[in-house]
């Protein structure tokens, strides 16, 4: 039997990733955020080098979504089968250990990021073509920020049981660990996740990582320049920002210094 040279150094490849994150084997990993929050960066990045198919990433898990909200959208289909994988891996590996890692994001910037991502959420027409007028108008019209704010008491708690907010988060580190239950929860803020990516993923999974991609970014897509434009035209009051940045999904994760700075970037001068 003749072994090519490629099938060879893929075989030794695996051999040498069942080694070096021999302790993901035994490990659940679920990558489950609210969208454009840098969750495929991490998901694509613990996918490629664990051997044992073991990671996972969804948007959607509980009921709530899955049943209800989602179910007549353009985003069911995708979602629910995400969210099927993850439940049959869980039922038929009962035994392994369950990790959630989940990220949060500052709303606004979420939701520029989200609306450029899904255009076709808010207009029937593809957004692209039209000029930077239009699309602030659109934006203005049609954006809510209920998602960002409300996801983790709508989505993630319905599906834990954990509340996120009812436990400190460590807003200068950037990161915390909790446990639940049968679960280990990571809780990452996504702009601080270059400076605490190593740290964070040693602590939760026991591997030393350096962060290497970012899968999903939209100033890496052919709408980068459009993108930078709505980003730098789209200005709200400083009562319009407070209103978000109120929120105890703001003030839960966030410095008064960081709330600041958002209010800063996003105000109309």
């Amino acid at each position: 039997m003749t072994i090519t040279l490629s099938s060879f150094c893929k075989k030794l490849n695996s051999k040498i990733s069942k080694w070096k994150y021999r302790r993901l084997k035994n490990k659940t990993v679920v990558i489950y955020t609210l969208g454009k929050v840098g969750s495929s960066t991490l998901y694509y990045e613990l996918k490629k080098l664990s051997p044992w198919n073991n990671v996972f990433h969804a948007h959607f898990l509980s009921d709530e979504w899955l049943l209800k909200r989602l179910k007549n959208t353009n985003h069911f289909e995708f979602n629910n089968q995400s969210a099927q994988k993850v439940f049959s891996y869980l039922n038929n590996n009962p035994n392994k250990q369950k990790k959630i890692i989940t990220l949060v994001r500052e709303p606004i910037s979420r939701e520029l990021s989200n609306f450029m991502q899904n255009p076709k959420d808010y207009a029937g027409s593809d957004l692209l073509i039209d000029g930077i007028e239009k699309l602030q108008q659109v934006y203005l019209d049609k954006v809510s920020y209920e998602y960002t704010l409300n996801w983790f008491d709508s989505e993630f708690y319905n599906y834990t049981g954990f509340d996120v907010f009812s436990k400190t988060f460590d807003k200068e580190k950037g990161y915390a660990i909790y446990s639940h239950k049968d679960t280990d929860i990571l809780i990452i803020k996504l702009e601080k996740l270059n400076e605490c990516y190593t740290s964070a993923l040693n602590d939760f999974l026991g591997i030393n990582l350096q962060l290497q991609t970012n899968a999903n970014q939209s100033s890496n897509k052919p709408i980068s320049k459009v993108y930078t434009q709505l980003k730098n035209s789209i200005k709200f009051s400083k009562e319009e920002l407070q209103d978000v940045y109120n929120h105890k999904y703001v003030t839960h994760f966030y410095t008064e210094k960081e709330i600041i700075g958002f209010i800063k970037k996003h105000e109309k001068h």
